[in-house]
């Protein structure tokens, strides 16, 4: 069965999304080397598999749910490809004694260890004292399958990832999106994989398909000003999306991407970090527009909402943590913004994150509990807004929310 790009809306109904389920990866981290992977702390697995089952048990139920490592197995059993992202993956961590060995593997056991992490070979002294344990080290981000790859109309972005420790994601990636015989698209947009500019960043994170010619991009920690400048050209070129809207983000631990601040969740309704996006701290964005064979025509706006209307967008923004801001500050730190829309007025997010929930069901959403209705308890409406909330204390530790957990490939036009 075919894997089809189509991806022209955050909130059209989804039909295929691509998860990968938290492994040993997780559990491969010590508190010596969780910063260097990004992480704050280290998280259990068993928690964070329950709060995971969650997602894609409710994503079962709407959509088509792929996970990464099978498409990743699938292509290693390619000759060719093995060998080339094999060749990537130990010159990028200067550990090509452990090639041979990684040749050798059956593909299954290979895509999960590419993940997990491979043992090092401690050959030299060098080596013999560094405190990993591992030659290509575990990856504990993988679950964030938002970041490395980005589908826009029936194109590919491929990240360039901001941190070397993330890099191998968009490698894996990549070779899944190029290789992969089922997956049914037109090409890549971009492949930051391929760019040695360390100036030039890009995340998924901070990329939202608003429609068939229009995205939003925030410029950040993780995102940099040239790299945008590289993807809109690469992406105008291309066509047929001519208009970008770039927001200018605090480059801070709490909104390490444009998600954490600002998500769509109905086609006139967004949540939001109101300090950020309609308070007295409001990020500054510029509408970026393409001609044919010209270079963009700038316009700069007060903020991301005043920017989209002026292109015949008018959103209601939902606060994040409701109207206190002590509430907002607590929630947003946990995710509280970031929302992934199964379709329009219905979406995914955390449990904990109470006084968003709260005004979500202010603003006309039925909020649901995740856990009962994979019971059986409830069913999804099949018509009106919907909250579904799930549990995800330790997920959220790991720095991300339901938008970060999901790629999407294909979501029916709006």
């Amino acid at each position: 069965m075919s894997i089809e790009i189509r991806l022209d809306s955050e909130i059209g109904a989804l039909e295929t999304v691509v998860v990968h389920t938290p492994g040993q990866e997780m559990e491969n981290m010590t508190p010596a080397t969780a910063a260097a992977v990004l992480y704050d702390d280290i998280l259990s697995l068993p928690l964070a598999l329950q709060e995971h089952r969650q997602l894609t048990g409710v994503l079962g139920q709407v959509a088509r749910v792929i996970e990464l490592q099978d498409l990743l197995s699938d292509v290693l059993q390619k000759e060719r490809v093995r060998r080339a992202l094999l060749e990537q993956l130990t010159s990028l961590f200067d550990c090509r004694e452990v090639l041979a060995d990684l040749l050798e593997m059956e593909s299954v056991p290979l895509a999960a260890q590419l993940i997990e992490g491979t043992p090092k070979r401690p050959d030299s002294l060098e080596k013999f004292l560094d405190p990993s344990r591992y030659a290509i080290p575990p990856l504990p981000n993988t679950f964030f399958t938002r970041d490395a790859t980005m589908c826009v109309n029936r194109r590919i972005v491929i990240g360039s990832m901001a941190y070397r420790a993330r890099v191998a994601e968009a490698l894996l990636l990549k070779a899944v999106f190029k290789y992969h015989p089922q997956i049914q698209g037109s090409g890549f947009y971009y492949d930051g994989t391929d760019n040695p500019d360390s100036e030039v960043t890009i995340e998924g994170g901070d990329l939202l398909v608003i429609r068939e010619n229009l995205i939003v991009i925030g410029y950040g920690e993780r995102t940099s000003i040239a790299g945008i400048d590289r993807l809109m050209r690469s992406i105008a070129s291309q066509g047929p999306v001519t208009d970008f809207i770039v927001v200018e983000i605090p480059k801070s631990r709490a909104t390490i991407h444009l998600d954490m601040i600002f998500t769509m969740v109905d086609q006139d309704l967004c949540v939001v970090f109101p300090p950020l996006i309609t308070g007295n701290q409001k990020s500054r964005a510029f509408h970026c527009r393409f001609g044919r064979g010209e270079g963009a025509r700038i316009v700069e706006y007060p903020d991301v909402i005043t920017a989209l209307s002026a292109l015949g967008l008018d959103l209601k923004p939902v606060a994040c943590g409701g109207e206190d801001s002590f509430h907002q500050e607590r929630e947003q730190w946990a995710s509280g913004a970031n929302f992934f829309a199964f379709g329009p007025g219905r979406i995914l997010g955390y449990k904990h994150n109470v006084y968003t929930l709260e005004a979500l069901d202010r603003a006309g959403f039925e909020v649901l509990d995740a856990g009962q209705l994979l019971a059986g308890d409830l069913r999804l409406p099949e018509q009106g807004r919907v909250a579904v909330a799930i549990d995800g204390a330790e997920l959220s530790r790991g720095g991300g929310g339901c938008r970060c957990m999901t790629m999407p490939l294909a979501r029916t036009a709006l």
